[in-house]
């Protein structure tokens, strides 16, 4: 545990499955600095983090720090990876811009920094593997166009207001709204990509606008499934106010499945934290390094020779048509 001015702050070190590095081979030691482990995603994200194969032959060694949606906690993080002369940092940005000076100080003192998951708005930052969120905003908002035959009002449920995929998924709705004129977003709110916060959210709402809610967009999967129980606790089927979403988580996937969310994003966790990772060691390692997660060849993401500054995760579109295929 370690401790910053009086915040308790438990880092837990990833454990290293299979066997352990000879005692002649170096073993990497590389820093997650978690935007929140709580967060289905960002506990996803770790996981398949894990799951790389050099992490599972033990010639990595991750460590994991929770920055439970902190900025400050994140900056502590990197401020001990510092001190304690990690090799390489994986990065999710709570806060686009607060994260920049943090990420900055890590480069220069001669730490590679990897973002994933989140954008930061560093331009030092070493590397970054995400997906492409005002793409995926705009998408879930042309669908929801399609879906009401493109008329009716709809509300949207944001992530934290200053994080890099609210904001950039906000830009992709709004350019979908603007374009889908009969659309019409009667209320806007962040419920902090929270279950809870999405169905209190959503209570309010079917109260104040009753009958009126046509649809509801949600920029992630938590905050959606908050959305559809506050739904049917009001009496009403889902299947009449459509909800789309943004990550298919397996909780998403199942409520797709079951016919309660019309559809969702799949955002690849292994893709943008196995990526990150070979990211990482592309710069440890130097020229000869070559990746080692499969995620180059299957979503056919340009290697670039692993020093291209922004690499970019194609999304899925999950629905009632292909989702046996991708279930947990």
């Amino acid at each position: 545990m370690f401790m910053f001015g009086k915040t308790a702050y438990i880092v837990a070190a990833g454990i290293v499955l299979g066997g352990t590095a000879r005692a002649e081979e170096k073993q990497y030691l590389i820093g997650v600095n978690s935007f929140g482990e709580s967060a289905e995603y960002a506990h996803t994200l770790t996981e398949e983090i894990q799951a790389h194969p050099w992490v599972l032959n033990g010639k990595v060694k991750i460590v994991v720090f929770d920055g439970k949606f902190d900025p400050l906690l994140q900056s502590n993080a990197i401020d001990t990876m510092i001190t304690q002369k990690f090799d390489a940092i994986i990065m999710e940005s709570f806060d686009k811009d607060a994260s920049a000076a943090p990420i900055e100080k890590a480069i220069d003192a001669g730490m590679p920094v990897i973002g994933s998951a989140l954008e930061t708005s560093s331009e030092k930052i070493t590397s970054q593997i995400i997906v492409d969120d005002p793409l995926g905003g705009k998408m879930i908002g042309d669908f929801m166009s399609e879906r009401l035959k493109g008329k009716g009002n709809v509300v949207l449920l944001e992530g934290p207001i200053g994080q890099s995929a609210q904001i950039s998924r906000r830009q992709g709705i709004d350019e979908s709204l603007a374009a889908n004129t009969g659309l019409k977003l009667i209320a806007s709110k962040s419920a902090n990509w929270s279950r809870a916060e999405g169905q209190a959210v959503m209570e309010n709402w079917l109260s104040a606008y009753a009958g009126q809610i046509n649809g509801v967009l949600s920029e992630n999967d938590e905050m959606a499934l908050g959305a559809i129980e506050a739904i049917k606790s009001a009496g009403l089927d889902p299947k009449d106010i459509p909800v789309i979403a943004i990550d298919g988580i397996p909780d998403g996937k199942r409520a797709i499945q079951n016919g309660e969310m019309y559809m969702s994003l799949y955002k690849y966790a292994k893709a943008e934290g196995q990526g990150a990772i070979d990211l990482a060691l592309r710069n440890l390692v130097g020229e000869s390094y070559e990746p080692q997660s499969e995620i180059w060849k299957t979503l056919k993401i340009d290697w670039a020779g692993g020093t291209a500054k922004h690499y970019t995760v194609p999304w899925l579109v999950l629905n009632q048509e292909n989702i046996e295929e991708y279930l947990d």
